[in-house]
């Protein structure tokens, strides 16, 4: 808000009035120019955060909680959000047309999909034990790097990595943070271990 006749913003409030909708506040300001004395009227438009639905992934099961945004915010896959107390990461928005996007205007927003950010990763590990596949899965800090190539302890089995599966590709060589990964597969070798993954079981 400025004068309309000297430009100044330093102004004083002769009156207001508020009207209050269900998704904002306006109020109607009579103001006075502390530079040229010039009365004027002016608006100031308040948005109200509108509640959205959110499912939460954690484990490998989901939960419904509830999450306020602004109409005209805009959110992205990949936001971290606080819902509830928690942090999570927006994975997906579904738009009240029923399509998925990775970027929209909150307004537009039915539901959003997210992962918790603070529940350990939980990730698949298959060992090939010629023919036979031992099987198991162990949580892990989400930070946690597995590398192809590495060796690893699960209970007896001393196994090395051969490929990653994340949840989009099959990783052949280089390492990926468990965050991002579905599953791990090796194969028993007789070498020493980087990592023992036995009382990380679940």
């Amino acid at each position: 808000m400025q004068c309309p006749i000297c430009g100044s913003k330093a102004f004083r409030v002769l009156k207001s009035r508020t009207d209050e909708s269900r998704s904002r506040k306006v109020k109607h300001l009579v103001l006075e120019c502390e530079e040229c004395g010039t009365v004027f009227r002016d608006s100031l438009v308040i948005e109200k955060p509108e509640s959205h639905r959110i499912i939460i992934s954690e484990h490998g099961s989901s939960y419904r909680d509830e999450v306020d945004l602004y109409p005209h915010e805009e959110v992205s896959t990949g936001d971290a959000i606080t819902v509830s107390g928690k942090l999570v990461e927006i994975t997906s928005l579904e738009l009240k047309s029923g399509k998925r996007v990775d970027k929209a205007t909150a307004s537009d927003v039915k539901t959003l999909w997210a992962v918790s950010l603070e529940a350990p990763a939980r990730v698949g590990i298959s060992v090939d034990l010629h023919g036979e596949v031992y099987s198991r899965k162990v949580e892990v800090d989400r930070d946690f790097e597995f590398r192809v190539g590495d060796v690893m302890k699960i209970d007896e089995h001393v196994f090395k990595i051969r490929s990653i599966k994340t949840e989009d590709s099959m990783i052949r060589r280089g390492s990926v943070p468990a965050r991002r990964i579905k599953r791990v597969y090796g194969y028993p070798v007789n070498l020493r271990f980087r990592h023992d993954l036995t009382d990380m079981i679940v």
